[in-house]
């Protein structure tokens, strides 16, 4: 946490010199005691925070791809490729336990060409979609196996 109190300092000097490294590096030590000290911060929690931002920018990648997948899917259905469309509202549960991570799962899914989620009541999803095979699968999909794993982290 101190390189990262240290990294903000300089972003936000603007400017590089021995004066203002200097001045980082003594007020990154002050916030970094004072964490230490009055926050019970733990370095231990550090390396929780990095693995953590990995498994994150994981996400965000797995969420980019399947929303491109799903905006190939939506152009099929809106330029007349698919001929059987079936609009459905859906139910389901992940089994998600965090309410942060079930937050970030509603929005990734209204992110989705094509669903959005109408409820998440208890862990419960509901979701209404343009196609049900837009859904299919979405229990043991991709970005839900990340989110358990953050979960899980």
């Amino acid at each position: 946490m101190f390189f990262l109190y240290l990294l903000l300092w300089l972003i936000f000097s603007m400017r590089l010199s021995i004066g203002i490294v200097a001045a980082g590096i003594a007020i990154s030590a002050a916030v970094f005691m004072f964490a230490r000290v009055y926050l019970n911060y733990k370095i231990a929690d550090d390396y929780k925070l990095i693995r953590k931002g990995f498994l994150v920018i994981q996400y965000v990648f797995i969420l980019v791809w399947e929303t491109a997948k799903g905006a190939v899917a939506v152009l099929l259905i809106a330029y007349g490729r698919t001929k059987n469309v079936r609009p459905c509202i859906k139910y389901f549960s992940i089994g998600l336990k965090t309410a942060p991570v079930l937050a970030v799962l509603a929005n990734s899914i209204t992110l989705m060409p094509g669903s959005v989620v109408i409820a998440l009541e208890d862990g419960q999803f509901c979701i209404h979609c343009l196609d049900d095979s837009l859904v299919e699968g979405i229990e043991d999909s991709a970005p839900v196996r990340q989110l358990r794993k953050i979960e899980r982290s």
